[in-house]
């Protein structure tokens, strides 16, 4: 954790040099209220003395170990003898039991051994080992009670001095975060300032600059991402200059430093573009591109308000392109259903389109169209009240966008919402916890970052995966998170520490989706024909379903013995067809079967009415009746009538 007291004082660094470094004049002009900067100040100091005390507790922790193995290891002889006289003495115990069933048995078959000696002398022998073996044991066993009393004693220090380091490390990254937000609004005040001063798009093209600062995130990261990101990044990096990021910008490459603040001439990032050098094999900047270039590098090439180093120029440029001013989006065909999701009480829906989610009522009357800054909608989320929805998106293989909602949405669509967080390609999955606490997010960089519900600050970023996060579940108490991910694995991690405490490795392919049947159990997919049902304890699978073909999506609907709902799974299969899974948990199985005239890419159940519902690869929302899913039919498909509408209007 001091590692990242380094990095956020580094984060504070940026802002400062984006200040003092590079906007002296504007800094002197535009200072934020006192009492945002002192809250800066005030919880950083917070934070480095919870982190000390966490440091002394971590001491005494290792002290107590280390004291509790240095008084067990000369013990140690002892528990091997031990364990050498324990298996000699089960050896000749075993053996004589043996030799007294044999004599049982050859006196009751063969009269002649009727008087034969007992015990015989292997016997007498066996026995006479045991005593010599058991008056070994007798002084071992007492020199390890004499021992306990001390054991004892180092061991309940271990562990109470466990329990307090634990207690600080919540506390500490609670007071972390405390900074986090402190940070973030000092940040956000001047962000705002800076991009109410920057100057318009239409004057940027007239090269009407003004005294105003031209910034790297907001100016230039976006014509990097245009002209130069495709031979010059992390995997691809000709002529070893990589742009990724404002860190890799400063390193330079093979011929040394690319950018010379306020010198452009001596900047080979902006001559080799005015020469027509770079990019190469490609039309030359425009021109006003080129004047901006230059003119940034002339200011002094600020990086901006809150520029992280390692930030991708990829995320930078999605966040700088995004216009809520979209009001519509016009599409020739219906685009398929990738998400969906079922309001908690009112029982509306929200689905993916391009560039937009799309509200229904429950007539299927299309009653709202929210904009959005990417073009694929891949996971959708309803706060336990309602009130918020949460939108995973992303542009493929440039940039991903985590975005907020207030619900019900605005006549005018994008009234209230904002993107929360941009990321490098798509983000895939976000979910509320059930407590309505904490929102998770996942994506193709393999992140998973955790959310404060209130402020909707990033609390916590996980990387414990290998490849895309696929998707994300809460256990029903919200005390952990289950990951899928590409790499055929689903990691558990605790909510409370963020800590992986199981990783669940027995898909052989990668995993579509996972859900959480009660807090001891989830099921998940993989691309492969068959149902995993096992413990979120100890990872050990407690059954395996067979189907028909491999399962895109999963749904669950639990058990509501009020309204008369059975619990079910639902799995829409690449064949075109839904499978129902229900019957005794001890031993669940294929209820029935529905049919579909394409894939379904999502599935959701209505809590209230336990109605399923399905979003296909031709934009079409399938209900199927409650009543009918009941109904086993396994040979035969439900007779429930579907209603289906198409997703996307033209």
């Amino acid at each position: 954790m001091s590692i990242g007291i380094a990095i956020l004082s580094g984060f504070v660094c940026v802002i400062a040099c984006g200040l003092i470094c590079s906007t002296t004049s504007w800094a002197e002009e535009t200072r934020p209220p006192e009492e945002l900067t002192a809250a800066v100040a005030q919880t950083l100091e917070v934070w480095r003395s919870v982190t000390s005390r966490r440091i002394a507790a971590e001491e005494v922790l290792l002290n107590a170990q280390n004291q509790l193995r240095r008084t067990a290891k000369p013990l140690d002889p002892v528990h091997d003898q031990l364990g050498e006289i324990r298996r000699e003495l089960d050896a000749s115990q075993k053996e004589i039991r043996e030799l007294r069933e044999k004599f049982a048995k050859s006196t009751v078959k063969d009269d002649e051994l009727a008087g034969a000696p007992y015990p015989s002398e292997k016997e007498a022998a066996l026995q006479r080992k045991v005593i010599d073996l058991k008056q070994r044991q007798e002084p071992l066993q007492e020199q390890l009670q004499q021992a306990e009393p001390e054991l004892k004693a180092l061991r309940q220090a271990v562990d109470q001095a466990r329990e307090a380091f634990e207690v600080l490390i919540i506390e500490e990254e609670a007071r972390r975060f405390d900074h986090r937000v402190a940070e973030t609004r000092l940040t956000a005040w001047l962000q705002a300032e800076e991009i109410r001063q920057a100057p318009r798009d239409e004057d940027l093209k007239n090269g009407r600059w003004g005294d105003v600062k031209l910034t790297f995130s907001r100016h230039i990261a976006p014509l990097l991402v245009e002209h130069c990101y495709a031979c010059h990044n992390s995997r691809v990096a000709g002529g070893s200059l990589n742009l990724e990021n404002w860190a890799s910008l400063q390193r330079g490459g093979e011929s040394g430093a690319v950018l010379i603040p306020s010198r452009p001439e001596e900047s080979s990032l902006y001559t080799d573009c005015r020469e027509g050098l770079m990019p190469k094999d490609q039309p030359s900047l425009p021109d006003h591109q080129l004047a901006i270039l230059r003119h940034w590098i002339e200011q002094g090439a600020s990086p901006g308000i809150g520029l992280h180093e390692q930030t991708s120029i990829v995320t930078m440029a999605g966040a700088a392109s995004t216009n809520p001013a979209v009001k519509s989006t016009t599409v020739t065909r219906p685009v398929a259903v990738t998400a969906l999701a079922m309001h908690p009480s009112s029982g509306e829906i929200v689905t993916s389109g391009y560039r937009e989610v799309l509200a229904w009522d429950r007539k299927a009357q299309l009653s709202h169209r929210l904009p959005l800054p990417c073009e694929r909608v891949l996971s959708l989320s309803f706060s336990p009240d309602g009130q918020t929805l949460a939108i995973a998106s992303g542009k493929p293989g440039r940039w991903g966008a985590i975005s907020i909602a207030p619900w019900p949405l605005s006549s005018a669509g994008s009234s209230g919402q904002r993107t929360i967080a941009m990321t490098v390609d798509e983000a895939t999955a976000v979910r509320f916890s059930p407590d309505g606490k904490w929102l998770a997010t996942g994506g193709t960089d393999r992140a998973i970052r955790w959310y404060e519900r209130q402020s909707l600050i990033e609390y916590r970023l996980s990387e414990d995966h290998s490849d895309w996060i696929t998707a994300l579940a809460w256990t029903p108490d919200s005390q952990r998170l289950l990951s899928a991910s590409r790499d055929k694995t689903i990691k558990v991690a605790s909510a409370r520490t963020g800590n992986i405490e199981l990783t669940f490795s027995s898909h052989t392919s990668s995993i579509s989706d996972v859900v959480c049947l009660s807090e001891k159990q989830a099921a998940s997919i993989a691309q492969e024909a068959q149902l995993l049902i096992w413990s979120i304890a100890d990872g050990k699978v407690v059954q395996k379903v067979k189907l028909p073909a491999a399962p895109v999506r999963i749904a669950y609907r639990p058990q509501n013995s009020a309204a008369g709902i059975e619990e079910r799974l639902a799995l829409a299969l690449r064949d075109q067809q839904i499978v129902l899974i229900g019957g005794d948990p001890e031993k669940r199985s294929i209820t029935n079967r529905l049919k579909l005239p394409a894939v379904a890419f999502s599935l959701a159940f209505d809590g209230t009415t336990g109605d399923l519902l399905a979003g296909d690869q031709h934009g079409r929302i399938i209900r199927f009746d409650a009543a009918g899913l009941s109904k086993e039919s396994k040979a035969t498909d439900s007779k429930a009538k579907p209603i289906e509408w198409l997703n996307q209007p033209k």
